[in-house]
Protein backbone atom coordinates (compact mmCIF):
# COMPACT_ATOMS: atom_id res chain seq x y z
CA UNK A 1 0.00 0.00 0.00
CA UNK A 2 3.30 2.59 0.80
CA UNK A 3 3.83 2.14 -3.09
CA UNK A 4 4.49 5.04 -5.12
CA UNK A 5 3.21 5.20 -8.88
CA UNK A 6 6.03 4.94 -11.65
CA UNK A 7 4.75 8.56 -13.12
CA UNK A 8 5.68 9.92 -10.05
CA UNK A 9 9.44 8.93 -10.07
CA UNK A 10 9.52 9.57 -13.63
CA UNK A 11 7.93 13.58 -13.00
CA UNK A 12 10.32 13.81 -10.16
CA UNK A 13 13.04 12.64 -12.32
CA UNK A 14 12.70 15.00 -15.17
CA UNK A 15 11.99 17.62 -12.74
CA UNK A 16 15.00 17.39 -11.29
CA UNK A 17 16.78 16.70 -14.95
CA UNK A 18 15.74 20.40 -15.94
CA UNK A 19 16.10 22.21 -12.65
CA UNK A 20 20.08 20.60 -12.74
CA UNK A 21 20.59 21.60 -16.71
CA UNK A 22 19.20 25.34 -15.87
CA UNK A 23 22.78 25.00 -13.61
CA UNK A 24 25.16 23.80 -16.18
CA UNK A 25 25.89 26.62 -18.72
CA UNK A 26 28.11 27.91 -16.22
CA UNK A 27 30.84 26.89 -13.46
CA UNK A 28 29.89 28.09 -9.80
CA UNK A 29 32.83 30.38 -9.70
CA UNK A 30 31.46 32.40 -13.00
CA UNK A 31 27.95 31.93 -11.43
CA UNK A 32 29.13 33.91 -7.85
CA UNK A 33 31.56 35.97 -10.35
CA UNK A 34 28.21 37.55 -12.12
CA UNK A 35 26.44 37.98 -8.70
CA UNK A 36 26.27 41.47 -7.71
CA UNK A 37 29.17 42.71 -4.85
CA UNK A 38 26.45 43.15 -2.25
CA UNK A 39 25.61 39.55 -2.54
CA UNK A 40 29.36 38.28 -2.42
CA UNK A 41 30.29 39.00 -6.32
CA UNK A 42 33.25 40.64 -7.07
CA UNK A 43 33.99 44.01 -6.46
CA UNK A 44 33.92 46.79 -9.58
CA UNK A 45 36.96 47.21 -11.22
CA UNK A 46 38.17 43.43 -11.54
CA UNK A 47 39.85 42.44 -14.93
CA UNK A 48 38.19 39.97 -17.58
CA UNK A 49 38.71 36.55 -17.51
CA UNK A 50 41.31 35.31 -19.84
CA UNK A 51 40.42 33.70 -22.78
CA UNK A 52 37.61 36.77 -23.51
CA UNK A 53 37.45 38.92 -25.92
CA UNK A 54 36.78 41.80 -23.36
CA UNK A 55 40.37 40.22 -21.38
CA UNK A 56 42.49 40.78 -24.45
CA UNK A 57 40.94 44.56 -25.43
CA UNK A 58 41.82 44.94 -21.72
CA UNK A 59 45.27 43.74 -22.27
CA UNK A 60 45.77 45.68 -25.06
CA UNK A 61 44.46 49.06 -23.35
CA UNK A 62 46.61 48.21 -20.75
CA UNK A 63 49.72 48.20 -23.02
CA UNK A 64 49.05 51.40 -24.73
CA UNK A 65 48.80 52.91 -20.88
CA UNK A 66 52.46 51.46 -19.89
CA UNK A 67 54.44 52.60 -23.42
CA UNK A 68 52.52 56.25 -22.90
CA UNK A 69 54.42 59.22 -20.99
CA UNK A 70 53.74 59.35 -17.20
CA UNK A 71 53.99 63.08 -16.79
CA UNK A 72 52.14 65.69 -18.74
CA UNK A 73 55.39 68.21 -19.08
CA UNK A 74 57.76 68.27 -21.76
CA UNK A 75 61.44 68.32 -21.60
CA UNK A 76 61.16 72.39 -22.89
CA UNK A 77 59.03 73.25 -20.36
CA UNK A 78 61.30 72.00 -17.19
CA UNK A 79 63.02 74.61 -15.53
CA UNK A 80 67.04 74.91 -15.77
CA UNK A 81 68.26 72.68 -13.49
CA UNK A 82 71.81 73.72 -11.85
CA UNK A 83 74.70 71.46 -12.05
CA UNK A 84 75.86 69.63 -8.76
CA UNK A 85 79.55 68.60 -10.51
CA UNK A 86 81.16 71.61 -10.82
CA UNK A 87 84.34 72.46 -10.38
CA UNK A 88 85.56 74.59 -7.84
Amino acid sequence: MNRSSPGLHLALLGLACVLLSSCAGKTPGEQIADMPHWMGGEPAGVPPRRGTPEYEAWKAARAEEAVRPKTDQSKTDQPDQPKTDQAK
